[in-house]
């Protein structure tokens, strides 16, 4: 089999599933699969799919997923405080709001053609996965001013390096200071992006 596979919805689903199991596991530090964290992608996907693929088709199929978020991140960011269609899963913007944005989106000097058209009618499937898996990797490039388009080429899922955690030392001679020790709450409810994600789509 090629670099290149046929993904539908089904498979597309399945990628979904067993990602979100490795971030869980901690195999995604950073927005970046370790090398054990692939390994088990490729695995489970085959065996929840049924069809063995490489690492490099589902690494390409992530790439492109990544892009089409960060491209509907960006129109988002670009329509703040306007409405949401849940059904549609993307927002509800006047003729006038379109053409006055597209007017400063598309470049025809530079060949840039606002990719921003394709959510006008529909917003990406699947898109509180994509939020799960992408969100936190490509905060960046969600929040560029407009108009513009934003590559995530720079930053791709290729293997990163397992570094083993330092074992923490205990001085039982020292008492500890009341408060000394913090408590790690939920980064996704002090992410700016999480907030914005709440307050202008989930309505």
């Amino acid at each position: 089999m090629g670099d290149k596979a046929d993904w539908g919805d089904g498979f597309v689903r399945h990628l979904f599933d067993v990602c979100k199991e490795e971030i869980e596991a901690g195999n995604r530090p950073m927005g970046i699969f370790t090398t054990t964290g692939w390994k088990n992608v490729v695995s489970k996907f085959a065996e929840k799919s049924g069809d063995k693929r490489t690492k490099k088709q589902l690494k390409n199929k992530l790439d492109v997923l990544k892009k089409e978020y960060t491209m509907f991140m960006e129109f988002k960011n670009c329509a703040t405080g306007l409405g949401w269609d849940e059904a549609k899963q993307t927002i509800v913007c006047s003729l006038e709001w379109w053409e006055e944005h597209l007017a400063r989106c598309n470049n025809r000097e530079k060949g840039i053609k606002c990719n921003h058209v394709k959510f006008r009618k529909q917003g990406p499937k699947f898109l509180d996965d994509l939020h799960i898996i992408f969100g936190k990797s490509h905060v960046s490039g969600a929040s560029a001013s407009c108009p513009g388009d934003v590559s995530s080429d720079e930053a791709s899922d290729d293997d990163v390096a397992e570094v083993p955690k330092p074992a923490k030392t205990v001085n039982p001679g020292k008492n500890k200071r009341k408060g000394s020790s913090t408590i790690v709450r939920d980064k996704d409810e002090k992410s700016p992006f999480a907030r914005m994600y709440k307050n202008t789509c989930l309505k």
